[in-house]
């Protein structure tokens, strides 16, 4: 099509003017005012349909621009949603990893309770019991110790 545009562009339409040149005075002079308007007409539909096709070529060269554009975003666009999907994966897996620590240090915190309730139990009961107090099974701080124990 630039072919075709690049031939209107050299287009002279001077021999269709109304006034006509001297070399061509006797077959312009032969044109009726009918004729001579259909041909200006003519002329003029022509030029708009050139210019028509520069709007629509520029049109058409914007929206390539815009596609372009577009798609160097959806690229970039891709590229973060992957590297955020890709740190979510390593946050889950962090986050994973840290709830399993917490629940063994817990664990590992009631034994080590369970063994100091333990200890004071079998402190208290090897302890000598006070005047006055009942010694044995019988004493309130053991009983104490050993329901904490249980529970």
């Amino acid at each position: 099509m630039p072919l075709l545009e690049a031939a209107f562009d050299d287009f002279d339409a001077s021999w269709l003017d109304a006034e006509p040149a001297p070399s061509a005075a006797g077959s312009a002079e032969q044109l009726s005012p009918d004729e001579q308007r259909r041909l200006r007409r003519k002329i003029s539909n022509r030029e708009s349909a050139r210019r028509c096709r520069l709007r629509k070529q520029r049109h058409l060269e914007e929206l390539r621009a815009e596609s372009a554009r577009l798609r160097s975003l959806n690229r970039d666009l891709e590229s973060r949603a992957g590297a955020l999907s890709y740190r979510c994966l390593l946050v889950r897996r962090a986050n994973h990893r840290l709830r399993s620590e917490s629940a063994s240090l817990s664990r590992r915190l009631a034994e080590l309770r369970r063994e100091i309730l333990f200890r004071q139990v079998l402190m208290t009961a090897a302890a000598p019991a006070p005047a006055g107090a009942h010694a044995g099974f019988g004493a309130p701080l053991y009983e104490q110790a050993l329901a904490s124990l249980i529970a």
